[in-house]
């Protein structure tokens, strides 16, 4: 196959797998908010707003943040919380008995 081939099908089966579980887990979405390299990847971008008509995509730099600095976002907030020893999971979706502080603080 053509490299060109397996890119659009790695794209598309992205694109199918995403809008998959967004009609699964979250049918009243109005919003979409793509994160990582797929947020800079507007192929993929225009296939996940044709295969959720009624859904906004837009990539994570629409709304503040870069994509490319999610996830260390992400890690400056469990660590936040970690310090302010506030629960960093959600029972609901975790399976924990409740609410956990996630992490801990070694003081050398």
């Amino acid at each position: 196959m053509a490299p060109a081939d397996v890119q659009a099908t790695l794209t598309e089966l992205t694109a199918s797998a995403c809008a998959a579980d967004v009609k699964r887990y979250g049918k009243d979405s109005k919003l979409l908010i793509v994160c990582g390299g797929g947020a800079l990847n507007g192929h993929l971008l225009d296939r996940l707003r044709a295969l959720l008509p009624g859904v906004h995509v837009a990539a994570s730099n629409d709304h503040g943040l870069p994509p490319q600095q999610v996830e260390a976002a992400a890690f400056a907030w469990l660590a936040r919380a970690t310090v302010r020893r506030e629960p960093g999971n959600l029972a609901s979706v975790t399976g924990a008995r409740g609410a956990r502080v996630l992490g801990a603080i070694y003081p050398a």
